[in-house]
């Protein structure tokens, strides 16, 4: 049986206003997809940023990773907000995964979670078997089970001791994360601290008909800079 931290009751947000601007002009780094892939290290994020920067916990890919290590901000997301933008030349609905780890602690339902949002893509939702959640404040539903709000979704793993694949939504009935963009452009993929202690090493979205080994195995994204 899977454990998962505990949710608690929130109010609903309202609908955020739909950020879309596809223009090719960015003030930041952006991550090109390719072939239907992208594939990002996280601590390739520039400026100055509330994550802390590492490079001793073993098994990471690239350079390093990072880490939230500040108070957990377990209902309130937007809190050291992490921003990639993503310029997608296949549209299409893409599987979103992400590589993370449990830094400290030997429980799976604790430092095993952060926030993730897709504002402006056409779509984002957790699916499983037919199932399908949106996040709270989009004025889609059904929702998940456990905290979401404001267009973000709780994304969570399992595993103790590694870095590993995984990214859920809802608690203790985990939905694989999907994201829809229908047209080509430049979209904003965030990312803000939830569960202390959490690290991210790298992260993929890759279209459907592609598989997590393929997107796992590819090059990294081409990152252009402004």
């Amino acid at each position: 049986m899977l454990i998962f931290i505990a949710s608690c009751n929130e109010k609903e947000q309202e609908e955020p206003e739909n950020a879309a601007n596809h223009s090719p002009t960015v003030d930041q780094l952006t991550y090109v997809e390719k072939d239907g892939i992208v594939s990002v290290e996280f601590e390739t994020v520039e400026g100055t940023i509330e994550w802390e920067r590492g490079a001793t916990l073993e098994g990471f890919d690239g350079e390093g990773y990072l880490i939230w290590n500040k108070e957990d901000n377990f209902t309130t997301p937007g809190i050291g907000t992490l921003t990639y933008k993503i310029n997608i030349t296949t549209p299409g609905t893409y599987q979103f995964v992400w590589r993370s780890r449990i830094s400290e602690g030997n429980s799976i339902s604790e430092a095993n979670d952060s926030w993730l949002r897709f504002g402006d893509a056409a779509d984002f939702f957790g699916q499983r078997e037919g199932s399908t959640v949106y996040p709270k404040g989009t004025g889609k539903t059904p929702n998940p089970e456990g905290n979401s709000a404001d267009g973000w979704f709780k994304i969570y793993m399992n595993r103790v001791g590694k870095w590993f694949w995984r990214s859920n939504t809802s608690d203790n009935d985990p939905h694989d994360i999907f994201v829809t963009f229908e047209t080509a452009g430049i979209y904003t993929m965030e990312v803000s601290g939830r569960s202390r202690f959490h690290g991210l090493d790298r992260f993929v979205l890759f279209i459907e008909g592609k598989t997590l080994s393929e997107a796992q195995n590819a090059e990294r994204s081409e990152i252009v800079r402004p």
